[in-house]
């Protein structure tokens, strides 16, 4: 409305001095003064254009910037509107809210990290030291190798997570049944713990996250089970799921859905024992299951024990003839 307003001042009067100039008969003078009028009504205008989209710009650039040097609390400051400068603003603090949520969950997981650690490796010191005085227990090899398992198994899951965040996922297609059969295999359950669908069909997945998800579930599952183990895969519509069940206390009332919060490793026992690990296996299922779109969950059976899963969606164009199957690599 100003640039209107303006525009149509600045006409009227370059309108009068040409009516002037035409009526006494001054062409020449007449054609000067239209020129005049034209140039001076383009020029403002056109200056007040180019500051009205320049001035956003400049402070979009300062926030930018700010951004850029490590200021996410600048994000605040960013335009927000239905102009094309809005949308790029909104856009932009987007990417710094999502920026600034992973550096905080990062500092989070490696605070936790640093924490669970530090028990570890103070009682691997203390048996290095008891067996360097010759008094460490019988079992002393034994404590230290489940130690460094346990550290070696923090550190693969800390990696796995790291793939997914910088989403470096390789999903290729695989065979559901054979996948579940390796991972029985290297969890060290016999063949008939494996039970597989009629038809469960191809699911596309990164061998390696899958297989590590199928571990930490088989590896819970006797960790915290009793007798049996075992591991079904069954086609659901469009999808394929992973259900590892056992026949041990299951869990206690109202945590199956805690279970998958990173760090958490529910109420002690009776005995007032705390349940081992660190409590990042089930937190990284469910990671790994969004990662490819799928869905994780716990429940206790009515028989007993626990049923947890993982389930992905089926590969909507399995691969025919030369497509490649690939073949799951142990987690590590």
């Amino acid at each position: 409305m100003g640039f209107l307003l303006v525009a149509l001042l600045l006409g009227g009067v370059g309108g009068a001095l040409l009516h002037h100039a035409l009526r006494d008969g001054h062409v020449s003078g007449g054609l000067v003064c239209l020129a005049a009028a034209v140039l001076f009504a383009v020029w403002p205008l056109a200056w007040m254009a180019t500051a009205r989209i320049a001035w956003p710009l400049r402070d979009l650039a300062n926030v930018a910037g700010e951004i850029h040097e490590g200021r996410l609390s600048s994000r605040t400051q960013l335009p927000e509107g239905d102009t094309e400068v809005g949308a790029v603003g909104v856009a932009l603090r987007g990417v710094a809210d999502r920026v600034a949520r992973q550096l905080q969950d990062q500092r989070a997981l490696m605070a936790a990290v640093s924490h669970e650690l530090r028990s570890p490796l103070g009682r691997a010191r203390i048996l290095i030291e008891l067996a360097r005085e010759g008094t460490a227990p019988a079992t002393a090899y034994d404590e230290l190798q489940a130690e460094i398992d346990g550290m070696d198994q923090l550190v693969g899951d800390l990696l796995a997570a790291a793939r997914i965040d910088f989403e470096a996922l390789a999903p290729v297609d695989l065979d559901p049944g054979a996948l579940a059969r390796r991972a029985a295999g290297t969890a060290g359950l016999p063949d008939a713990a494996v039970h597989v669908g009629p038809d469960p069909g191809s699911v596309r997945a990164d061998p390696t996250l899958l297989a590590r998800a199928l571990g930490v579930l088989l590896d819970n599952a006797r960790r915290y089970g009793a007798a049996e183990v075992h591991l079904h895969v069954r086609g659901r519509l469009n999808r394929v799921r992973f259900e590892v069940e056992d026949d041990g206390p299951g869990f206690p009332e109202g945590t199956a859905e805690q279970a998958f919060q990173p760090f958490w490793r529910g109420p002690a026992g009776p005995d007032g024992a705390r349940p081992h690990g660190e409590g990042l296996g089930l937190a990284l299922v469910r990671q790994i299951a969004a990662a490819h779109h799928g869905e994780a969950g716990a429940e206790n059976r009515s028989e007993g024990g626990a049923r947890v899963w993982i389930e992905l969606p089926r590969d909507p164009t399995p691969a025919a003839g030369g497509s490649e199957k690939a073949t799951p690599k142990p987690a590590r």
